[in-house]
């Protein structure tokens, strides 16, 4: 497979786990400002167009969800079509999986904003620290106390750890860049369209369907990195201690491992739209504090790196494999 520069690939090995890791590295090392991001365009897309076709919440329940299904397709078909146009004029295809996967991995920004929220916490700026984790929260901040919000953030970055991190390098490794800008757009459809809120409540649900089978595995990958490290056994006891209630099935799992590797409790009872959703509370003898949320930044970081171990392995292993036949 030839590459730029004169740089040549053996054609049987998937160029794929290589640039992974490069464009990994460059996201970390250069994190693209969250502000300057191109998925703020297709969220204010995405915004624009509910506001256009959800205008009214109350409509029959059957005619949103159709509404809804319309919607995703509205929003992802085209773009998809438009991605996969350029790979027909691009000649240099993989540089083209380079930049979507970039464009993809938005978790380094993330990753930025939940630690300047734990400076706000550390310094006692908590009315500050609840207007910056709005855009992490799907739920109402103005109310959090400071332990409120530190868990919220835990269980955020937890969650798009997965979702965000894991599920976008599995979905490159299998279908390139843009299986994992597909996958990533439909995740943020998701969390634009979150069926937690009110106005999307049944607009929301198939956008949240179809993230929901999307994430599954790399939620379930994401709980056995952190059991692996923190204590298989430990973990699968906190999630048979705890009874699952109005809460995915995955994440609370995910949450689960989570807890058992920060050692502190995470779930229970949320509000949103200004209403009290009873659910799971994962009972550890600490409650969290701020500095819990760069320990997890770091646990969730180890995890990444086995992962990517993991895939260079594989990779490194086909390559003996096709040299040895």
């Amino acid at each position: 497979m030839p590459w730029p520069l004169g740089i040549t690939w053996p054609s049987e090995l998937s160029a794929h786990p290589a640039i992974l890791l490069l464009v990994v590295l460059a996201a970390r090392l250069i994190p693209m400002p969250a502000a300057y991001h191109p998925l703020m365009l297709f969220r204010y897309f995405a915004q624009q167009l509910a506001a256009k076709v959800n205008p009214d919440p109350e409509r029959p329940r059957q005619q949103l969800y159709i509404s809804g299904s319309l919607a995703l397709l509205v929003a992802w078909l085209p773009a998809m079509a438009l991605l996969y146009s350029l790979y027909q004029f691009s000649e240099l295809p993989l540089v083209l999986d380079a930049l979507l996967l970039y464009a993809g991995l938005d978790w380094y920004s993330t990753q930025q904003q939940a630690q300047k929220i734990q400076q706000r916490l550390q310094t006692g700026q908590l009315t500050l620290a609840r207007e910056q984790a709005k855009s992490l929260l799907c739920r109402k901040t103005s109310t959090l106390s400071e332990m409120g919000l530190t868990k919220a953030l835990l269980e955020s970055l937890t969650l798009r750890s997965a979702s965000h991190f894991v599920g976008v390098c599995l979905a490159f490794v299998l279908a390139g860049g843009l299986g994992a800008i597909g996958y990533r757009l439909v995740t943020e459809l998701q969390q634009q369209w979150n069926p937690k809120r009110d106005q999307y409540r049944y607009f929301g649900a198939p956008a949240s369907a179809l993230a929901g089978l999307l994430t599954a595995i790399p939620k379930c990958i994401s709980s056995l990195l952190l059991a692996i490290q923190h204590g298989v056994l430990r973990s699968y006891q906190l999630c048979r201690a705890t009874h699952s209630f109005n809460i995915n099935r995955c994440s609370f799992w995910l949450l689960c491992c989570a807890s058992a590797a920060l050692r502190c409790s995470l779930g229970g009872p949320v509000y949103y739209n200004g209403l009290k959703q009873q659910r799971s509370k994962i009972k550890q003898p600490n409650e969290p504090v701020a500095m819990d949320i760069q320990r997890a930044v770091s646990i969730l970081q180890f995890s990444h790196m086995y992962l990517l171990l993991v895939i260079a392995g594989g990779s490194l292993l086909q390559l003996v494999w096709q040299l040895k036949h």
